[in-house]
């Protein structure tokens, strides 16, 4: 396992145990979480966001796409953050 994905799922483990509650990752997260990566719709049905959110996320930098002929890619763990913050904000 490479030092971020370790880091990553050090992470994860300590907001679960500071907030005592369960967020279920799917299999296709877990397989995310592995290197795989996602699109742009992807990103925002996981989020639950809406594609005016999507863009202002990011223009200020809080997202930042891998930019490819075929579009937006992310891996799930460099949106990770977004993901506990969406969360946090009640959309998921």
């Amino acid at each position: 396992m490479k030092n971020n994905e370790i880091i990553i799922t050090l992470l994860y483990n300590i907001y679960l145990s500071l907030n005592k509650e369960q967020l279920a990752l799917t299999a296709i997260d877990l397989a995310h979480l592995q290197g795989e990566q996602l699109t742009r719709q992807q990103v925002k049905d996981y989020l639950k966001i809406s594609e005016s959110t999507y863009k202002r996320k990011v223009k200020d930098g809080t997202l930042k796409p891998i930019k490819l002929p075929g579009g937006d890619r992310f891996y799930l763990k460099d949106i990770l953050g977004e993901y506990l913050e969406s969360k946090r904000k009640g959309r998921i």
